[in-house]
């Protein structure tokens, strides 16, 4: 059963247009986190209780294993989109790039 903060959470980051645009989402009701993955690149986000703010962490799979990047603190829920934005549009903007260039990866 998904909690509120989860529901929440998943109305203020779009989670319905993340679907329809192929991201794959997870949940932790005990960490009150939601994990936003596309390809092996992934956003998790993490509702801090305390500060009524979120924490975004970067993470990667590596080999079959999830790689943990720098965690950002403090972001207010009406930023949520914008940095789920930054972080994906730019990936794909560059992969994009190669692939018009002609450079096989």
């Amino acid at each position: 059963m998904i909690n509120q903060t989860i529901l929440t959470m998943a109305k203020q980051i779009n989670a319905k247009e993340l679907k329809f645009a192929k991201f794959k989402m997870m949940y932790d009701n005990d960490r009150n986190q939601i994990t936003i993955m596309k390809g092996v690149k992934g956003l998790r986000i993490t509702y801090n209780s305390v500060t009524d703010l979120y924490d975004l962490q970067k993470v990667k799979i590596k080999k079959f294993d999830l790689v943990e990047d720098d965690v950002e603190t403090g972001f207010y829920n009406d930023q949520l989109q914008t940095q789920i934005q930054n972080y994906f549009t730019n990936f794909e903007y560059v992969m994009e790039s190669i692939k018009i260039v002609g450079v096989n990866c």
